[in-house]
């Protein structure tokens, strides 16, 4: 559990520090979707993933040390170029997990891709 929650800090310092609004936001739906229940599921990868962000945008744009404005401007070219879906403002449809996560700018050990 204590490497879990190591890790977990690392992806956050990560994120925080060293990526484009962009990829700051796609990593944190990734993280949440991560951890949502459906990606537990072997299934997951195969349908839709639909998730509920616990933060508004606003406090989103806080955590990530971003304005309001380009939280907002970030959703929606992530929904313009088909990587997410919006059902209102807080819930979210991957269509496709593995084009979220290629948004986040990580490569598939967790780190940045050159």
């Amino acid at each position: 559990m204590a490497l879990d929650e190591l890790d977990a800090a690392r992806e956050w310092m990560l994120l925080l520090g060293r990526k484009t609004a962009r990829e700051k936001i796609a990593s944190l739906i990734a993280i949440i979707a991560r951890r949502s229940e459906a990606v537990k599921s072997p299934e997951a990868r195969d349908t839709a993933l639909e998730v509920d962000l616990p933060l508004t945008r606003e406090t989103m744009a806080d955590y990530l040390g971003l304005t309001l404005e380009t939280v907002s401007r970030q959703i929606s070219g992530l929904k313009r170029d088909g990587v997410i879906q919006l059902n209102g403002k807080r819930h979210v449809i991957i269509p496709d997990l593995d084009a979220l996560l290629a948004e986040t700018g990580d490569d598939s050990d967790g780190g940045f891709l050159s």
